[in-house]
């Protein structure tokens, strides 16, 4: 690998179901998300007319799942995973072009990328995506046999030939393109884990405040769309509940902010690793700081004063003197927290808009205008 790529992860290509998608002629994301709205959302509705008529269409079209999981998240999956690789690789291209990594960790670090880009193209994990996205079908499968499904599903007691498209085709398509994906998310969390055991060259005084490695705090607004796909699907779950139950503001309240704080955490843990360094360097800072900041206002009394108000006996002796007092504050200022209020709203704005979505739908402006208020003051 040469030029460009040598610093990039190119973590969506590669793997069996990118090389299946290519050999079918759907490597492009946007004939593939069109695709896959045909076999999840359009042909449901064909056998549906074919079946039920209007009335079976109805009861679909009005289901908040249907549309969430059948349309929305499979082209929102889809198409997420350009920006996500974008915003991904461009970190590495920081990372590795500023450069942030030490002379003497930089071929442990080429290993660790290299080992990442090994993991974006094993068939195992896909293998396994593909398992669990069987088992979560035979999960809802189980529920519709249960009695449990939607209406447009159930036919005479059974599962409709809608229902078993729906469950066959739609529900394990988008099971997994969400572990698919989570599993690319994994292995962008071990490669900064490894970048984590390196020796970088981090500055505590550095403009970002998060000494150099603020920059990775964006990483998450590739997700946007992926964010956008999965809270659709959550906030079509609490959307059936809340056509069958009354749910007061303040419970709904309480569901979008676990919610969020759901979505935070899958952000963040991945930065653990580079967060510790950046905690660890800021506790060295300001320790260095306050001693050399020390023995320069000790020096700086002493020359005014002609000796110290606390005198030393043994006063260690300094060759040079320098005000540190800017690297001290520059010190404390520093931040451990990557994702912060400055870059957290590309992250919670899309987890936010679809539960708002639904709370319009059951709640009144009334009691839905202080629930916006009181989350954005989060």
């Amino acid at each position: 690998m040469a030029g460009a790529d040598v610093d990039r992860l190119r973590i969506m290509h590669g793997g069996p179901f990118y090389d299946l998608m290519d050999r079918l002629g759907m490597g492009k994301r946007r004939w593939r998300a069109f695709v896959l709205a045909l076999l999840c959302w359009t042909v449901p509705v064909l056998l549906l007319l074919a079946t039920r008529g209007g009335y079976g269409v109805v009861l679909f079209l009005r289901d908040w799942g249907a549309w969430a999981k059948f349309l929305i998240a499979p082209v929102l999956l889809t198409l997420a995973e350009k920006p996500i690789g974008f915003a991904l690789d461009e970190c590495l291209s920081f990372l590795f072009r500023v450069p942030l990594v030490a002379s003497q960790s930089m071929p442990h670090a080429r290993e660790a990328l290299r080992e990442a880009r090994g993991r974006t193209t094993a068939r195992a994990p896909e293998i396994v995506c593909a398992a669990l996205a069987v088992m979560a079908t035979a999960f809802n499968a189980a529920t519709f046999l249960g009695g449990g499904g939607p209406a447009w599903a159930v036919f005479e007691g059974g599962v409709s030939v809608t229902g078993l498209w729906c469950l066959v085709v739609g529900n394990t398509l988008y099971w997994f393109l969400l572990t698919r994906l989570i599993w690319k998310h994994v292995v962008w969390w071990r490669l900064l884990s490894a970048f984590g055991r390196c020796r970088l060259r981090l500055v505590a005084t550095h403009p970002d405040g998060h000494a150099g490695l603020g920059f990775l705090g964006f990483y998450p607004a590739g997700y946007g769309l992926f964010t956008l796909a999965v809270s659709s699907v959550f906030a079509a779950g609490v959307g059936h509940v809340m056509q069958r139950e009354t749910v007061t503001p303040g419970l709904f309240t309480a569901v979008c902010v676990a919610w969020l704080a759901v979505v935070a955490i899958y952000y963040i843990v991945p930065l653990i690793g580079v967060a510790l360094l950046v905690s660890r360097l800021k506790r060295k800072a300001v320790l260095l700081s306050l001693t050399k900041a020390t023995a320069f206002e000790r020096w700086s009394e002493r020359t005014t004063l002609g000796g110290n108000v606390f005198a030393d006996e043994a006063e260690p002796e300094v060759a040079e003197f320098h005000d540190v007092k800017p690297v001290y504050l520059a010190s404390m200022k520093t931040s451990a927290l990557l994702i912060n209020k400055g870059n957290v709203l590309p992250v919670l704005l899309p987890a936010l808009l679809p539960m708002l979505v639904v709370g319009a739908s059951y709640l009144s402006y009334s009691q839905l205008g202080p629930i916006v208020k009181r989350l954005l003051l989060l």
